[in-house]
Parts: C-alpha cells; sequence; structure tokens
C-alpha cells in the first residue's frame, strides 16, 4: 500500500509544472543561461524559486519556460524601452478586459460570450 502512495505521489510530482524540481545549474544548464541570469531574474521579481531545506533555490518547469521567453526577447533586441511600452499596452488591454466583463456582471448581455 505504501508503494501506491509513493508512486502515486511521484506521479503528480512528475506532472506537476509547479514542482520545483531543478537546481539552478540544472536550470541554467537547461536554457543555455548563466546562473547569474537566473539570479537576476529573481532579483528583478520575476521569479520566485522555491528552497531547499539548505537553502539553494529550486525551479519549476512553469519557471523555467518564463524565464525562457525572458531570454528570447532579450536575445530578439528588445529594449527597456520596448518592454515598458509593452506592459503598458498590455495593462491597457487588461483595463478593457476587466471593463468588458464587469459590464457583463452588471446586466450587460448574458448571451454573449467574451472572446479568450
Amino acid at each position: 500500500m505504501t508503494e501506491n502512495r509513493t508512486t502515486s505521489r511521484a506521479s503528480r510530482a512528475f506532472d506537476d509544472a509547479d514542482y520545483p524540481a531543478y537546481t539552478m545549474g540544472r536550470a541554467a544548464e537547461m536554457l543555455g543561461v548563466t546562473p547569474d541570469f537566473l539570479r537576476s531574474l529573481d532579483a528583478a521579481g520575476l521569479l520566485a524559486p522555491e528552497r531547499s531545506d539548505g537553502g539553494h533555490r529550486r525551479y519549476s518547469r512553469t519557471e523555467l519556460t518564463l524565464a525562457a521567453r525572458v531570454r528570447e526577447l532579450l536575445d530578439a533586441g528588445h529594449t527597456v524601452l520596448s518592454a515598458a511600452c509593452r506592459i503598458a499596452e498590455l495593462e491597457r488591454d487588461l483595463a478593457a478586459a476587466h471593463a468588458r466583463l464587469a459590464e457583463l456582471d452588471s446586466g450587460g448581455d448574458h448571451n454573449q460570450r467574451v472572446p479568450r
């Protein structure tokens, strides 16, 4: 019975994209970046890796996917200014989506679906 519970827990961990399975060294190797790059994303507040009992960072697949996307954007030549402009555009779009949802919630056309 214990083996089945252990196997089940291990299976969930393998399937869980948020499970902190990767050390900093392994994560950096997988992404082709330096550990300093990962530390900089942590310092910027973009990533929040869990810590082992010894204090070492542990990254999930979700965090590594985000880090890889940041690396791609930087490699494509995006600057701080272009990033700030994109953030402003996305904030505007998000505010419009929230306003539309509020309109629908407050008695707008309940049969109309919000596009995703």
